[in-house]
């Protein structure tokens, strides 16, 4: 999604994002896009008391210009999970971390 320079075209929610839910395996794919817009950043780093200052090099980079900050990631075992039809996330994992299965 690309909002271009228009801020009229923005939406009231801090920043674009989906979420693709699917029964019984929960979050299945998931995109956001971060906020870049310098005055909203600024304004919300004052509100939450953090200080503009620490972060002067994130903002020497925005105004530098970059593209909009997104991102978009796929969970694979849920992804299995569905095609197989598997109801625990368990058995669809090739390398589980369970208790006693590693040796130092």
């Amino acid at each position: 999604m690309n909002w271009g320079d228009s801020n009229a075209l923005r939406p009231a929610s801090p920043s674009p994002d989906l979420d693709i839910l699917v029964r019984s395996i929960d979050e299945i794919v998931g995109w956001s896009q971060r906020e870049e817009r310098l005055e909203v950043l600024e304004e919300n780093m004052r509100r939450h008391k953090m200080d503009p200052a620490d972060y002067k090099w994130y903002f020497h980079l925005r105004r530098c210009g970059t593209v909009p900050p997104a991102g978009f990631w796929l969970g694979f075992e849920r992804m299995l999970m569905f095609v197989y039809r598997v109801s625990n996330i368990r058995d669809v994992i090739p390398f589980a971390r369970t208790p006693g299965s590693a040796e130092f």
